[in-house]
């Protein structure tokens, strides 16, 4: 009996062992090129910006919704359903946003873990934040405006992102910090991030600005 005890804790031991770090990146790249594979995704994407003081109560908010078709990352149209503002908005908080240009390197559209960017990139993995879940820190190489650090929660088993935390490894002129948070869902094209999160501040001397914006991604329908 204590030999099958021993044996049946090892087997649950087992079970319970992280993929190694390298298969679960590998597959996270996989899985990223699937999604990018997609040649045409359309969805609705519901944004509230605000505008917050310094004990971070809104003071302004606006609320605009956009039909979206994107080919992998690529935003192709982008048609606007709604806009409401309320209070008062600094200008650049009321800017569209910002799609890809067609000259823009695509790297830049890229995770961390697709394979064209892996090795300029440091992983280490640790477990938790549940059973079952591990967190990958994500650290560049060199630091610059367009490479992310922060940490990302993977299902150990599947290795499917369920979030990422990230920030500039080197912050951009007028921004003292900047943070955006995603959580991943499976939908019709293939795994996304539906809820994003962007929060900072920025300014100069004695003009600074709090903001932050909410994202939901809905609807996904693929055309292909």
């Amino acid at each position: 009996m204590r030999a099958l005890s021993v044996l049946m804790l090892l087997f649950a031991a087992s079970a319970r062992a992280d993929m190694p770090l390298q298969e679960l990146l590998e597959r996270l790249g996989e899985a990223e090129e699937k999604t990018l594979a997609v040649p045409s995704c359309l969805s609705v994407e519901s944004s509230v910006t605000e505008q917050l003081d310094k004990e971070g109560k809104s003071t302004g908010r606006l609320t605009r919704s956009y039909e979206v078709l994107r080919a992998g990352t690529k935003v192709l149209s982008r048609k606007k359903l709604s806009e409401k503002e309320e209070g008062e908005l600094v200008s650049q908080l009321k800017a569209e946003p910002r799609d890809q240009n067609q000259n823009e390197d695509p790297r830049g559209q890229l995770s961390p873990f697709h394979a064209k960017v892996r090795d300029e990139y440091q992983f280490e993995q640790f477990p938790g934040p549940r059973e079952g879940w591990v967190t990958v820190k994500i650290t560049p190489r060199k630091k610059d405006e367009k490479r992310m650090n922060g940490t990302a929660v993977v299902d150990a088993k599947t290795a499917q992102l369920i979030s990422m935390h990230l920030s500039p490894s080197k912050l951009p002129t007028l921004l003292d910090n900047f943070q955006v948070d995603f959580v991943y869902e499976d939908t019709p094209c293939e795994r996304h991030p539906t809820q994003l999160q962007f929060a900072g501040s920025g300014g100069v001397f004695v003009y600074k600005v709090r903001f932050r914006t909410q994202v939901k991604i809905s609807g996904h329908r693929r055309l292909d």
